[in-house]
């Protein structure tokens, strides 16, 4: 993919796969009976088969609840006829990936951390950039259902990079691996519910009111590259400065965490930092090469040679 950054400088000079927690009546979902294990196999064949995702890195009990509930709500009476329906059509396919997709996002969530990102965080890669003459800014946003986060980082750096009289390259990514939110991301427009988090100038100032809907203004559109990914797919991206990756971990299975957590410190710079999620319970497959930047946000940093490991 061709990569378009964006010039940003002084102000003067010119915001998985993704599972969700689901709904009331997900959670309370019976799980699937044991002996339709050759159904299951046979939907993750199918799964895998006709979109490379596979349902073995996903927590079993989660997959389970989440089939027994898929299976009901279309209607079918067993998890036979059900891999029926998706075998015989693709957008059935989707809808189910889509059921598993995380989808309760809005800008600003855990206003912990857009804080550490926007007093600590942020500041200390500046400072960084300009001590090593770089110039250029690069983050991810994995998993980013319909772009609230993405965007949301994107605010926060425009406004470090008002007090900087120096110019900046700056990329996010953005992906998600559900079509559907990619399409709505990019499209930018959000009900006031999603903006409750977001300060008043900004708001006047980062987006247009269209109605009772807010749209995200192009100075913000224009800082992030939305793309389909599969986490489950090697990184498309490297060179990076920043990742977010918030409350994810705990609905996969240990082996895809670890690999994950080893990835994305490889595809780090020094000095860069990994944003996960309070909900996280898998710390404990972190490389022990991570420095804790902050334990109660999850928030940890690929370290620079000869600093010390202290957090923020």
């Amino acid at each position: 993919m061709k990569e378009f950054p964006l010039i940003l400088g002084s102000i003067n000079q010119g915001e998985r796969p993704l599972l969700s927690r689901g709904s009331a009546k997900e959670r309370d979902a019976e799980p699937l009976p044991a002996g339709e294990e050759q159904a299951v196999q046979r939907l993750r064949d199918l799964v895998r088969e006709k979109r490379g995702v596979d349902l073995a890195f996903y927590g079993e009990r989660y997959l389970r609840r989440k089939l027994g509930f898929q299976q009901k709500s279309r209607g079918c009476s067993t998890l036979d006829d059900f891999v029926r329906l998706l075998s015989g059509d693709p957008r059935e396919i989707d809808l189910f990936l889509g059921s598993l997709i995380i989808r309760v996002t809005e800008f600003f969530r855990s206003p912990r951390a857009f804080e550490l990102l926007e007093h600590h965080i942020l500041p200390v890669l500046l400072a960084q950039k300009k001590k090593d003459c770089s110039h250029v800014i690069r983050c991810w946003s994995a998993g980013c259902s319909s772009g609230e986060e993405p965007y949301s980082l994107a605010i926060l750096i425009r406004e470090a990079l008002k007090k900087e009289k120096e110019r900046f390259f700056v990329l996010i990514f953005a992906t998600d691996i559900d079509q559907q939110s990619l399409i709505a991301a990019r499209k930018g427009v959000f009900g006031r519910p999603k903006l409750v988090k977001v300060r008043q100038d900004w708001k006047d100032l980062y987006f247009k009111k269209e109605d009772e809907e807010y749209a995200v203004g192009e100075e913000i559109r224009r800082m992030v590259v939305f793309r389909l990914h599969n986490l489950q797919d090697p990184p498309p991206f490297r060179n990076l400065d920043l990742i977010l990756f918030r409350n994810v971990l705990i609905y996969l299975k240990p082996e895809l965490q670890t690999r994950l957590l080893s990835s994305f410190f490889e595809l780090l710079n020094p000095g860069g930092y990994l944003v996960l999620g309070r909900t996280e319970g898998g710390v404990g497959t972190l490389p022990p090469e991570y420095k804790v930047a902050d334990p109660a946000e999850r928030i940890y940093q690929r370290p620079l040679e000869g600093v010390d490991r202290s957090p923020l």
